[in-house]
């Protein structure tokens, strides 16, 4: 039987496979667990995930077939299990003319027994299979596949959602900022680091008609989907709001038009939204529960006022704004909480930071020794730094 006749459009059905993004990627434990149950439940010398390709089999995952499973396309079960939407099983090998002569039939790992599940890419294209592998000949019944068919769905569900969340970090990704603000006397750096594909911390700044430099960094509470979603919510409505207000009605706005989606989600967000005047370094500010502003310079560092809660803890809050000035060489440092998992208080985060003589090196420096500082240590929750230096006079 030729296979390339798996579905009516096999181009779309391979596109389908392709936007996954999964094929030739490392194991990862979410799969390897789906069969491992499998091979557990049904008493299976081995399970595998397969993904058919348009000339190859690639085993996503597997238990019991030592490492093996990819193959060429024409020796695969799985290639005849994606042209049909339910199970394909067959008792025994030998005795079925479609198999009893193939090559891991006659040969290792000595196939007599096989049950496979097509899996679906996002738009019902069958992509792969979970398939089940045993040396010698059973029986099979209606309660054993809705059980593998149950398993399936896991195993689709972990391949639909790791193409989402590509795709999801692709665009918020889009939302951080490509370029640094082109201010004279002036330099800027900002990263942000998320513990999972995606996360709930955001920063973000640009002009403003007057010529200021607006800058915001949020902390959304939880990690993942949920919080990235409010995340992009918070952005949009942070940098509308202040375009035509001042920096305390920034806020002030901001806060009334989000307190409902905060409150129906059960989630608050911290916040730092400053306003720089370049031209004199003057930064107005408001610090809404985050706490993790303050400025380096050659004489250590100074913290910066809190100007009360987060957003979404109550719905009457007023946020004051406080001012600061950043005298040439000084360096206002903003993170997220992530950072506080690698120290016990802030106070020796922020003397670490002043022994490593961080507002001596360029602000792109920084920004990259502190993520990769918790890229190498590890960090179980989402971390962000933004740097904005006013340079020393030439």
């Amino acid at each position: 039987m030729p296979f390339d006749v798996v579905d009516a459009d096999e181009t779309a059905r391979l596109q389908a496979l392709h936007a996954l993004d999964v094929l030739d990627t490392p194991r990862e434990e979410r799969f390897d667990r789906i069969v491992r149950l499998a091979q557990e439940v049904f008493g299976v010398d081995a399970a595998a995930v397969n993904l058919i390709a348009a000339d190859r089999q690639f085993t996503k995952a597997e238990v019991g077939l030592d490492g093996a499973g990819n193959c060429a396309r024409e020796d695969s079960f799985c290639t005849h299990t994606i042209r049909q939407p339910q199970a394909l099983v067959v008792e025994d090998a030998l005795r079925d003319e479609r198999f009893w002569d193939n090559p891991f039939v006659t040969g290792d790992p000595h196939i007599r027994f096989y049950a496979g599940y097509p899996l679906h890419a996002a738009g019902g294209h069958r992509v792969g299979t979970l398939c089940l592998i045993d040396p010698a000949p059973r029986a099979w019944d209606a309660g054993q596949e809705r059980i593998l068919a149950q398993m399936a769905g896991w195993a689709e569900a972990e391949l639909v959602r790791a193409a989402e969340l590509d795709r999801a970090a692709q665009v918020q990704q889009v939302l951080m900022p490509t370029t640094t603000p082109d201010l004279p006397g002036w330099e800027a750096a900002g990263r942000c680091v998320p513990t999972q594909a995606i996360g709930g911390d955001f920063y973000t700044w640009h002009g403003l008609p007057d010529g200021k430099l607006q800058v915001h960094v949020a902390d959304v509470m939880g990690k993942g989907i949920p919080a990235a979603l409010i995340a992009a919510s918070m952005r949009a409505t942070l940098v509308g709001a202040a375009q035509f207000n001042d920096q305390q009605q920034t806020i002030q706005r901001t806060a009334a038009a989000t307190q409902q989606l905060l409150e129906d989600t059960g989630a608050f967000v911290t916040a730092f939204s400053a306003r720089l005047d370049p031209a004199t370094g003057v930064l107005e500010y408001v610090d809404a529960g985050h706490g993790l502003a303050f400025v380096l310079g050659e004489d250590g560092y100074r913290g910066l006022e809190h100007s009360g809660p987060p957003l979404g803890i109550f719905s009457d809050t007023t946020w004051q704004t406080h001012r600061t000035t950043l005298a040439p060489g000084e360096t206002l440092v903003v993170v997220s909480d992530g950072f506080l998992d690698f120290f016990p208080t802030l106070e020796e985060t922020l003397e670490r930071a002043r022994q490593a003589r961080l507002h001596r090196l360029p602000v792109a420096e920084l920004v990259e020794r502190a993520t990769a500082f918790a890229r190498a240590t590890g960090h179980p929750d989402d971390v962000t730094v933004v740097a904005v230096r006013r340079c020393q006079p030439t």
